[in-house]
């Protein structure tokens, strides 16, 4: 009996950042250049920068136990039996890693690649529970 794995990656605060940097950049041309006309605009930017602070933004991640793989384990999970899983296949692109779930009836799935751990640390993971990751580039 392995314990189990659980992934869990917090919501960036990216959006959060570029708006707050919008508004001040505004209020300094508004301040610096009298450029007042500009002012509904940092009230818009400002007012949807606190809505997006306000809305719930649930965790992304996987948890992987004996017997199951549970994909977006903290939104809405879904739990894939292990032994009907033949392999995950993982293909490296520019922007991402592209992972395609392999049934052993030959269906396929590909994966949220958002929800998942690096490839190194999901190989461990899975080789420790039988289910193989296939066609790495390392």
């Amino acid at each position: 009996m392995h314990e189990v794995y659980e992934f869990r990656r917090a919501p960036g605060k990216g959006a959060i950042w570029l708006g707050t940097i919008c508004v001040v950049l505004l209020l300094t041309a508004i301040v610096f250049e009298g450029a007042e006309q500009f002012m509904w605009l940092v009230w818009v930017i400002g007012g949807v920068t606190i809505t997006w602070m306000l809305m719930p933004k649930p965790a992304l991640g996987v948890r992987v136990d004996d017997d199951y793989l549970i994909m977006s384990a903290w939104t809405s999970p879904r739990p894939i039996p292990l032994d009907k899983i033949s392999h995950i296949r993982a293909q490296e692109t520019q922007i991402e890693t592209i992972f395609t779930l392999v049934y052993k009836d030959g269906e396929e799935e590909i994966l949220f690649s958002g929800d998942l751990p690096d490839i190194l640390t999901l190989s461990r993971v899975l080789a420790l529970r039988g289910v193989p990751v296939r066609d790495l580039d390392y």
